[in-house]
């Protein structure tokens, strides 16, 4: 035991890798549990013409699986948010404005999974709106906010004084890039096809997978870094 006063360094990896598995594991788990039961039919998610995110979680016992993992996850993302912040410091970025901008962006990210996982399964226009609303706000604002983390990373390892080390920068762009492509490419689809409903549930499983794997490529980069959390007390008052 370390004696009053001295830091106490604190391995601080499983928290982008809880919040990528942990999600991942949930809704790919629900399906094939809902499946099982006959709640949903046999597919491969990642094609056309199957079934989406929401379904797997929508009948019970599959929903009580989904909201035990994803309202949790909700909460791994605001805490990993402010982590990256401080990784991002330690490192030496010298944007405080798009450190504190990324911050408020996964915050609010984890804001609108957390709305949208309490009402899963709710009947109502209402709860619709807001299971809408909130995986609007968790897509959008999530790809933002790593979007930001991933450019003053990859500006960082332009200048060489990162600790991080050159695949997973690379990694973490190209998981970037794809977002951005298969977001485009369904915003076309939309447009421009008439049976888009076949391809959108893919889509949202393909760019799910892409936004989990940004979190798990991170704890990579802060194993590598030697990214640690220290606390420290004064002990006893004589």
């Amino acid at each position: 035991m370390a004696p009053p006063g001295e830091w106490v360094p604190m391995r601080l990896n499983s928290i982008p890798l809880v919040t990528a598995l942990l999600p991942a594991a949930a809704v790919h788990g629900c399906y094939l549990l809902a499946a099982y039961l006959g709640h949903l039919s046999w597919c491969f998610p990642y094609f056309p013409d199957c079934v989406s995110i929401s379904a797997t979680g929508r009948h019970s016992p599959e929903s009580v699986v989904f909201r035990a993992a994803i309202i949790p996850t909700a909460v791994f993302m605001v805490i990993y948010w402010k982590l990256v912040m401080e990784w991002l410091k330690t490192l030496g970025t010298e944007k405080p404005l798009l450190n504190r901008s990324m911050l408020w962006l996964g915050v609010a990210a984890g804001l609108g999974l957390f709305v949208y996982a309490s009402v899963l399964g709710e009947v109502g226009e209402l709860y619709r709106l807001q299971r809408r609303l909130g995986m609007t706000l968790f897509y959008i604002l999530t790809y933002l906010a790593q979007l930001l983390m991933t450019v003053q990373i990859a500006a960082l390892a332009r200048t060489g004084v990162t600790a991080v080390p050159a695949p997973i920068v690379r990694s973490l762009l190209g998981i970037c890039a794809a977002v951005a492509f298969l977001g485009a490419l369904s915003l076309l689809s939309w447009a421009f096809y008439d049976d888009y409903r076949r391809y959108e549930d893919a889509f949202e499983w393909w760019i799910t997978l892409l936004i989990l794997a940004h979190p798990l490529v991170t704890y990579f980069a802060w194993r590598d870094s030697g990214f640690r959390a220290r606390f420290t007390a004064l002990g006893k008052r004589s």
